[in-house]
């Protein structure tokens, strides 16, 4: 060969064979929570989300091994409601929800085991914070508790406290990825980002949401602060682990108190919209079976009288299985007995334990974020229904979150 033809080669392309897989982790991650976002979508929506989910599963067959070996701990939960058929009231319901839930919960663990997070958390903000301008700038509202004053909702129609939840999800997103584009040299990037995430934070609050506020509020300061310590060394990070967990446990004991607070702020009734009698009522039908419950998703159903009954009390059309206790741990214990909610929050706990010893050995910036979401959702869990549920983004959403305390600590820093 003569020196003019090696003058002329064209030089050779080193390609990174994850690159390719790493933008398809974040395009499915876009893509199974759109589908998801706006949960009134009907039959055709869920079937579609459904059908992308085992699409990535089929796609991520390592990913799923991954799963299974090292996020184990999170799949008792699904478990449990799978088995709850064998004592459910109503089989049928419990068994095709638990199964619709155990593949929400799998395609959250697969996406938090995805090789490059920090893509997936990109994937995400595009869809969320996408999702919020559009219903920001349609300015859909339905009339708001007892005064009736409108309250923003999303394009789908579905319900206020659930758009506000994507609002809220969206704003941290935001904060999360415009620290990613300062730690890039990229500024105009980052100043972009912080406008939609104050655009997200006006979202959140038309949605007149008093928790969804408030929990922004506590969930954006901690991930401000650990976006700052993140490249400290253990030992402070390990000092402020441990005033974080203090503070979570005082806030958990005056629990009564800064909610009375963050109602009156928020000029909510006494009786929080109604969630005093639902928990009220709830003492009763907890009773008939404590420890067992009606089975996943076994009391919320257009077959049960008592579920008719407050539907009724509340203007609620019969149909509105979507309904619920206004609160985390009622709700768990109505449909899986005291015994499922000792599972959900042993499986909590894992997860948080693990999330916190990654924030401790690394630097790593998707783990601020997954620890400020958990804070987030888990911060309103006292009056709002946050736990596994079918087929909607925030149980994708809170899955990825608890998985991603087993991504190998090994990984590199810009992809862990």
């Amino acid at each position: 060969m003569n020196s003019a033809s090696l003058a002329t080669r064209r030089p050779v392309r080193i390609v990174n064979p994850l690159a390719g897989r790493a933008v398809q982790d974040g395009a499915f991650a876009a893509l199974i929570v759109l589908s998801r976002i706006p949960a009134n979508l009907g039959t055709a929506g869920a079937g579609f989300g459904l059908m992308l989910m085992c699409l990535y599963a089929a796609l991520r067959v390592d990913q799923c091994r991954n799963v299974l070996k090292r996020c184990s701990p999170q799949l008792a939960y699904p478990a449990l409601a799978l088995i709850s058929v064998a004592w459910a009231i109503y089989p049928m319901v419990t068994g095709r929800a638990a199964i619709q839930m155990t593949l929400t919960a799998f395609a959250g663990l697969l996406l938090s085991q995805a090789v490059r997070p920090r893509i997936v958390l990109l994937g995400l903000f595009g869809v969320f914070a996408g999702y919020t301008a559009a219903s920001l700038v349609a300015g859909h509202s339905q009339p708001d508790g007892i005064d009736g004053i409108p309250a923003l909702v999303g394009l789908g129609g579905e319900a206020k406290n659930y758009f506000a939840d994507s609002a809220a999800t969206a704003a941290l997103l935001a904060i999360a990825v415009a620290a990613l584009c300062l730690e890039r040299r990229a500024f105009g990037r980052a100043g972009l980002c912080a406008i939609v995430a104050l655009a997200c934070l006006v979202a959140t609050e038309r949605a007149r949401s008093a928790g969804a506020v408030a929990s922004l509020a506590v969930a954006g300061g901690l991930l401000f602060a650990m976006l700052l310590l993140r490249r400290c060394s253990p030992a402070v990070k390990i000092g402020f682990t441990v005033a974080l967990l203090a503070a979570l446990a005082l806030g958990a004991t005056f629990f009564d108190s800064l909610l009375a607070m963050v109602t009156e702020m928020s000029d909510k009734d006494a009786g929080l919209t109604g969630r005093g009698y639902l928990w009220y009522r709830a003492e009763y039908i907890i009773a008939e079976r404590p420890w067992l419950g009606t089975g996943y998703f076994g009391f919320w159903t257009p077959a049960n009288a008592d579920a008719i009954g407050l539907w009724r009390y509340f203007g609620v059309r019969q149909e509105g299985t979507a309904f619920s206790f206004h609160n985390s741990y009622i709700q768990t214990i109505v449909e899986t007995g005291y015994l499922g909610l000792g599972v959900l929050l042993a499986t909590w706990l894992c997860g948080i334990a693990a999330l916190l010893r990654r924030f401790v050995l690394t630097p790593s910036l998707p783990t601020c974020f997954w620890l400020s979401y958990l804070v987030l959702e888990l911060s309103k869990s006292p009056v709002e229904p946050i736990r596994p549920a079918a087929l909607v983004a925030p149980t994708i959403m809170l899955f990825a979150a608890l998985g991603f305390g087993y991504f190998p600590v090994g990984s590199s820093e810009k992809s862990g």
